[in-house]
């Protein structure tokens, strides 16, 4: 499994709350748009996206790497 882009994806959600609200609502046209294999799109779809919903608006700056780094594992299984 290739994490970059999945990576990148949830870095950018925990940063940005309107990308956030993109991937919660609209992760079909995420993946399209990206080059996730099959496994990272479930994962993203299946794992990632329920936690992004539990996270607060917005997630402090001190906070964000170990979010991120929380997430990336849970997205891994």
């Amino acid at each position: 499994m290739s994490s970059e882009t999945l990576r990148t994806l949830i870095d950018r959600a925990v940063e940005d709350y309107g990308f956030r609200l993109a991937l919660m609502w609209g992760a079909d046209d995420i993946i399209a748009a990206s080059v996730l294999t099959d496994a990272e799109a479930d994962a993203l779809r299946l794992r990632v996206v329920p936690e992004l919903k539990q996270l607060p608006d917005p997630v402090e700056p001190a906070d964000r790497p170990a979010v991120q780094a929380r997430l990336f594992e849970v997205a891994l299984g």
